[in-house]
């Protein structure tokens, strides 16, 4: 089946809107970390944090990464990757790199220098921070790239990803710019933005299929 099969679906998702629930619980470790977390929660134990917003503060560097975290990761991420990211020469460093992609066209391997240089970033963080920040790569919008993407593309059920098949961890990185040239290209075909192509493929890439 095509990806276009579903293109008034796409074209329907109020991709600004698209929101995350993060409860208190799961960030109250971070607190220590930076004085921003616990300002954001303020009194409340659940706070809720949309595409919309992360765009919004996009110029907002320190907090635009944090709660970019939060909204990527609510429950507090695996290991202890968000700590290393934090921590305060890791998070003054990741500011000073990601000014420069802010509504800016970057090379791919600016952007594989940059998480190489950064300890507990890798492609699925570092894709979400050049998403709301307007980034370029080959002219094409930066898009988020996570392990859900990938099983969907292994699947194997949309003909226009085949190109990916096989996209993993540790091949990602050299196949990102096809990856975003196919979901922008998507995109322009649709009439959709690759916002709604990449919320399609990772909330329903999984649980769909044509026979």
């Amino acid at each position: 089946m095509k990806i276009k099969d579903f293109e008034t679906f796409i074209q329907s998702f109020p991709y600004q809107y698209q929101a995350t629930n993060v409860a208190r619980k799961n960030w109250v470790r971070f607190f220590p970390l930076n004085p921003y977390i616990e300002e954001i929660f303020a009194d409340e134990q659940l706070i809720t944090i949309t595409r919309e917003e992360l765009y919004s503060i996009n110029s907002e560097y320190e907090m635009f990464i944090i709660k970019t975290l939060m909204w990527g990761y609510s429950t507090g991420g695996r290991g202890n990757n968000i700590s290393k990211l934090l921590s305060k020469p890791n998070l003054s460093l990741l500011i000073k790199k990601l000014r420069p992609y802010r509504n800016a066209e970057i090379s791919i391997d600016q952007l594989i220098n940059d998480i190489n240089a950064i300890p507990g970033l890798a492609i699925s963080t570092m894709t979400k921070f050049s998403h709301f920040l307007n980034t370029t790569i080959n002219y094409n919008k930066a898009v988020i790239l996570d392990q859900q993407i990938m099983n969907t593309v292994n699947l194997g059920r949309f003909e226009d990803l085949k190109a990916l098949k096989g996209i993993k961890p540790s091949n990602s990185l050299q196949k990102y710019c096809l990856y975003i040239e196919i979901i922008n290209n998507l995109s322009k075909e649709l009439h959709a933005k690759p916002d709604q192509v990449e919320m399609f493929l990772f909330f329903f890439g999984r649980t769909l299929i044509k026979k």
